[in-house]
């Protein structure tokens, strides 16, 4: 999948493609998490909003007979015009709010662009395989199937004849296999804070929604963006069914926290592996461990581990983890993306790329490699195809604008430079990234050290 923005805040333009692993890195305020922001909004919405156009004769003959048979290349067809229609209405009606801004302030993004476009050609099947799935209410009953070759999708009604309300379009969307569009979720920055205060935040909302009088005297709900509110989400509907997690990624995972959650009597613990008696509530945990509790969670439902393969996008994935958990941190993405998972994060860790650099490495397989692997306890589901790669750096582009002010004696031209952003893609071979922004600092910071030791010897 490529993406195109323009004129979102700080990005001026921003042209890439994602992979199975997506890495985006660059100082602050560069644009990285409103790209990744706006690239969920529109994940989100195609796959829960937007309705598929199809041809209106297929829908009277489903309506008539009360069964219809879509063939895989009727959608081919549809495919590229739908998602232009649904990244423009996307971009007009919701990006605003996917951001967190409200409605009176969406002039702001009226020149904004978005764009996706998709590997449509024949190498991928457009439908999961061998799939059956059901869906009924009180007066009718609904099963879609897909045969075996994923080149058809038969959708039978119980009954004859149909309503036309039936929304034949909207039901399409999520038989379109997940390596063309993936489905998505989202560990945005702010996981802390939603870990802490989810259902004190959910009981202030039904308070202001129930009552015409709010304590804080504040006329609208607070709007969060997107990812915030799915943050949320996650926490509350994981209370609704146990957590399950696939047993390699359960150990990485028990490595990595230092103990594991649970969930007892309705509400969710940490248990360190110190002691399988003392459960700690969330807030009593550690930083760390409510930072990757968004994750855990995402990656424990049923949907996702059993369901089609899927995209977790995680912004600042080191936050709060000292350097050794980042590296195992690393070492999880990568078992992920070679279970089928995709993954795309914003990160300002350099133990990332470089832990991710060594997994590269150790992909080459010789005698040495075999060696550090069996001496550092690296395993074969870490080996990283340099080819599933995509690795980006937001940067800085000087661009001027001529503002002309008047005073009383003459007019006075100024020149402003607004700092503006793009992202820049690096160059990734079998002997890892070539991302230069993280060793210049270092380096830098090793090169001041250096004088200001070698001005001690000359005392």
């Amino acid at each position: 999948m490529k993406i195109t923005i323009k004129n979102l805040g700080v990005l001026e333009s921003a042209e890439y493609e994602l992979g199975n692993l997506t890495v985006v890195c660059g100082k602050n305020n560069t644009g990285k998490t409103y790209a990744a922001y706006a690239l969920y909004g529109f994940l989100d919405y195609w796959r829960n909003n937007y309705e598929f156009q199809v041809d209106p004769a297929l829908i009277e003959e489903f309506q008539n007979n009360g069964t219809v048979l879509i063939q895989q290349e009727q959608i081919r067809d549809w495919l590229p015009k739908n998602l232009e229609q649904a990244y423009k209405k996307y971009c007009k009606e919701q990006l605003p709010a996917v951001l967190g801004y409200s409605p009176e302030y969406s002039e702001r993004f009226q020149n904004c662009y978005f764009r996706v476009e998709v590997d449509n050609n024949q190498r991928l099947p457009l439908f999961d395989q061998d799939m059956i799935r059901r869906w009924g209410c009180y007066y009718n009953s609904f099963q879609y199937k897909i045969n075996v070759d994923g080149k058809n999708i038969q959708i039978s009604s119980s009954q004859q004849q149909t309503s036309q309300k039936f929304p034949l379009n909207r039901v399409l969307i999520p038989f379109i296999s997940r390596e063309i569009v993936p489905h998505a979720s989202f560990a945005s920055a702010d996981r802390i804070g939603a870990a802490m205060f989810s259902d004190e935040i959910r009981y202030l909302r039904d308070e202001f929604y129930q009552k015409k009088e709010f304590s804080f005297n504040k006329k609208i709900p607070i709007d969060y963006p997107l990812p915030v509110s799915e943050n949320l989400n996650t926490i509350r509907d994981s209370l609704l069914s146990p957590p399950q997690l696939t047993e390699d990624i359960q150990d990485v995972f028990r490595e990595l926290l230092g103990g594991n959650f649970e969930i007892i009597n309705g509400k969710l613990y940490f248990i360190p592996s110190y002691s399988d008696n003392l459960p700690l509530t969330i807030t009593e945990s550690s930083s760390s461990v409510r930072s990757l509790l968004s994750l855990w969670l995402q990656l424990c439902n049923k949907n996702y581990i059993q369901d089609f393969p899927n995209m977790f996008m995680i912004d600042e994935p080191e936050m709060n983890l000292h350097p050794i958990n980042q590296c195992l941190l690393a070492r999880i993405f990568v078992r992920l993306v070679n279970l089928g998972y995709k993954i795309y994060i914003t990160t300002h860790s350099d133990y990332i790329v470089k832990e991710l650099n060594t997994l590269i490495l150790l992909n080459r397989r010789n005698k040495i490699n075999d060696e550090v692997m069996k001496q550092y306890g690296y395993s074969e589901k870490e080996f990283l195809d340099p080819n599933k790669v995509r690795v980006y750096m937001a940067q800085e582009i000087e661009t001027k604008k001529t503002e002309t002010k008047k005073t009383r004696s003459k007019k006075k031209t100024n020149q402003l430079i607004i700092p503006k952003c793009t992202f820049i893609r690096a160059n990734i071979d079998e002997l890892g990234i070539d991302l230069p922004s993280f060793d210049t600092t270092i380096d830098e910071m090793n090169r001041i050290q250096n004088e200001l030791l070698s001005g001690e010897d000359d005392e």
